[in-house]
């Protein structure tokens, strides 16, 4: 059966100016939310300061007393950049959002996720070790080969009790940066964890992200995850998620998988809805430039890497011509000549978004990471604010012991949170309609 658009008469989005505030009211079917934050920038149009401002303050969210509770599990959850996106999310549709598990390897990555959304379960441990099963990788047969089941106790205690699912696999294997092993990386495989869990613990909403490259992976990846949901009664739908369309300053493309088990909305057309919540393009500038004291001090967040001379030459060379692209006769002999990006000693452009944003944007050798008005690298805050990470979420930091290294794995391996947003407003109504 064909998918009906019904998207333009039931999602739709405002951003008004009330005072000094700027308000985002969200209509998402029967659900309408509203969110606000101080205004805090001159950029102009309401929508564009909304996002902007968002990274300079906490953003308030109308939840009224006793709202329906979403709660969620975040799987490979890093330093809660999905998590983040779901919690405002769910938030602005005026429903309580509770992350009750969350699990990745990397122990400071999850030190920061639960100092701020305090799980009721989190461990730092490899998330394979939480379920067993096994699938035909093949593609042959629709279904797991044996059952998936919980083998953490904890974890199985759950079952029933959660609504939602999200996570990100780590996607290396699929990377257009990682053309050794693409399409052959053991890593792929993970991805199908999240069914596995999804439905040994009866999930009812599962949204898993990812590079756009996973859909030409060797193992054909999504379409075995696609029969492994279908087979146990989920519809499943993908999505192109482009993080210029929903206020995030980056070049950053995601493709999401989202397998629902309701069928409340079955003309839901997902691709189509999230095109109801696209706003105007943010800039380099635009959330970078002139931005308030932090309200906390870190010396970390704001200071810039100390690069070699030759670095520093070929950084002074980009501003003193005015190029935003090096020269071949100023690279390294071994980027001469086409052998390797042409953004890499590159220097951002001030009127247009940031490149994708890696764990090495410290470094000008690892891509297009110079500053457009400053003789040197971007630094921690401006990448964390490109990731569209507000500058609050930081501030535990120090006080967990965060070194420079933390910030920029945590940074280079997040989805900025407001990617998620749009699918977490197409789901909202059936969201509501599971816990009332």
């Amino acid at each position: 059966m064909k998918i009906k658009d019904i998207s333009s008469e039931r999602f739709t989005q405002n951003f008004v100016r009330k005072g000094l505030r700027l308000e985002r009211q969200i209509l998402a079917g029967a659900i309408a939310g509203c969110s606000s934050v101080a205004c805090s920038s001159s950029i102009g149009a309401p929508d564009k300061e909304f996002f902007a401002s968002r990274l300079n303050s906490r953003t308030e969210f109308e939840v009224p007393k006793g709202a329906p509770k979403i709660n969620y599990i975040d799987l490979f959850s890093g330093g809660g950049g999905l998590s983040l996106g779901v919690h405002e999310a769910i938030q602005s549709v005026g429903l309580q959002p509770k992350l009750v598990a969350a699990y990745d390897l990397d122990p400071m990555a999850l030190s920061l996720l639960k100092t701020q959304f305090k799980p009721l379960l989190s461990r730092a441990t490899d998330v394979s070790r939480l379920v067993d099963f096994t699938v035909d990788h093949s593609g042959h047969s629709v279904n797991f080969v044996s059952e998936p089941i919980i083998v953490d106790r904890e974890l199985n205690d759950v079952r029933s009790q959660v609504q939602l699912l999200v996570g990100g696999p780590p996607c290396q294997g699929h990377s257009n940066l990682n053309n050794r092993t693409r399409g052959s990386d053991e890593r792929n495989r993970l991805y199908y964890i999240m069914p596995a869990v999804a439905i040994s613990l009866d999930i009812p909403f599962v949204i898993i992200e990812n590079v756009v490259s996973i859909k030409s992976s060797h193992e054909d990846v999504t379409k075995i995850a696609r029969n492994l949901f279908e087979s146990a009664g989920y519809g499943v739908q993908e999505v192109i998620i482009d993080a210029t369309k929903f206020g995030v300053a980056q070049t950053r493309r995601r493709h999401f998988m989202v397998a629902t088990k309701t069928q409340i909305d079955s003309d839901l057309n997902l691709a189509n809805t999230v095109k109801q919540f696209n706003v105007p393009l943010m800039t380099f500038d635009d959330i970078n430039y002139n931005t308030p004291q932090l309200e906390y001090h870190s010396t970390l967040m704001e200071s810039a890497p100390d690069l070699s001379q030759i670095n520093k030459d070929r950084i002074k060379f980009l501003h003193d011509n005015d190029v935003y692209d090096l020269p071949n006769q100023e690279r390294p002999d071994c980027h001469k000549d086409g052998t390797t990006y042409k953004s890499v000693y590159g220097r951002m452009r001030p009127n247009l978004p940031a490149p994708t944003i890696t764990g090495g944007f410290n470094t000008p050798g690892r891509g297009r990471f110079v500053h457009p008005h400053e003789a040197r690298v971007i630094n921690i805050r401006e990448a964390s604010r490109i990731q569209g990470f507000p500058d609050w979420y930081w501030e535990p930091c120090e006080s967990l012991g965060f070194l420079g290294a933390h910030y920029k794995k945590i940074i280079g391996d997040a989805v900025p949170p407001p990617m998620v947003h749009p699918i977490i407003f197409a789901l909202a109504n059936q969201l509501m309609h599971e816990v009332i």
